[in-house]
């Protein structure tokens, strides 16, 4: 019996996509002391995160974040949820962030630093393309 999606020859089953950065999953091992523990590395300050990429991120202050804020974790492809640790305790939404973002085909969930991280590594183990800005804590 044959298989018309054979490796020898026919199509694909699965395509291999080359993964940018150093192909280590942005697990989150810890944080706090103005910044973070990924995998495996140590980080200073606020990171923002693809699922095999890390960026340093110097953002405003939280209340004034744009999408511009955001552009490494927005490059195609865009991820579909982005999630956002804004501290401790977070006071409020970004209404015209969530909008813009809401264009793009993104949608933002809202969270402290320390939900934002374990709601990321639920992410990666899952699989899914997903982005998440952290805002370090003391």
């Amino acid at each position: 019996m044959s298989n018309s999606n054979d490796i020898h020859g026919g199509s694909s089953i699965v395509d291999i996509k080359e993964l940018e950065g150093d192909g280590k999953l942005t697990i989150v091992h810890s944080y706090g002391n103005n910044g973070f523990r990924i995998a495996k590395e140590g980080y200073d300050g606020s990171q923002l995160l693809l699922p095999r990429m890390r960026f340093d991120w110097n953002p405003p202050h939280w209340q004034d974040i744009t999408i511009k804020d955001l552009s490494p974790i927005l490059a195609d492809p865009i991820p579909p949820l982005l999630i956002m640790g804004l501290g401790e305790a977070p006071q409020g939404l970004l209404p015209q962030l969530q909008a813009d973002l809401h264009q793009k085909g993104v949608s933002l969930e809202i969270m402290s630093t320390p939900a934002a991280c374990r709601t990321w590594n639920v992410l990666l183990s899952e699989g899914r393309h997903a982005a998440v800005a952290l805002l370090a804590i003391a």
